[in-house]
């Protein structure tokens, strides 16, 4: 029975691989910071527990989820219909509410904003 214990040596590779693959697909900067620790099969998945597990126990900020919360409450009160939308495509998109607001603010860059008529939106007070 300590067998079924053991992982297949080729899942371990295909695990690294299609971890490697994903990690180049969402950041490039991550991707090499793990590949170039060199990792064997195991001690892969023992560094995915351990940086999790790091993450987890991390003290977070709780003022910014609090503010993060106050902008949802205000969007939902402003336009339901929008503050659905964007739960759903947040979640759709594997996302946090304030990372896809904070997308949504970032859409236009500063410079494009000034040549491009299109990001600049028909209620902007410019007082930020």
């Amino acid at each position: 029975m300590t067998g079924e214990n053991k992982i297949n040596p080729e899942s371990e590779s295909r695990f690294r691989y299609r971890l490697g693959k994903w990690l180049l697909m969402r950041d490039e900067c991550v991707f090499t910071h793990v590949t170039d620790q060199n990792l064997d099969d195991s001690s892969t998945r023992q560094h995915l527990i351990g940086s999790i597990n790091n993450w987890v126990n991390r003290d977070e900020e709780i003022l910014m989820q609090e503010f993060v919360s106050e902008m949802c409450e205000f969007i939902k009160g402003e336009n339901k219909d929008l503050y659905y939308r964007l739960m759903e495509k947040c979640a759709l998109k594997g996302i946090s509410v304030g990372d896809g607001i904070f997308e949504a603010l970032s859409m236009c860059q500063c410079e494009e904003a000034i040549t491009n008529p299109e990001c600049k939106t028909a209620d902007d007070t410019s007082g930020l």
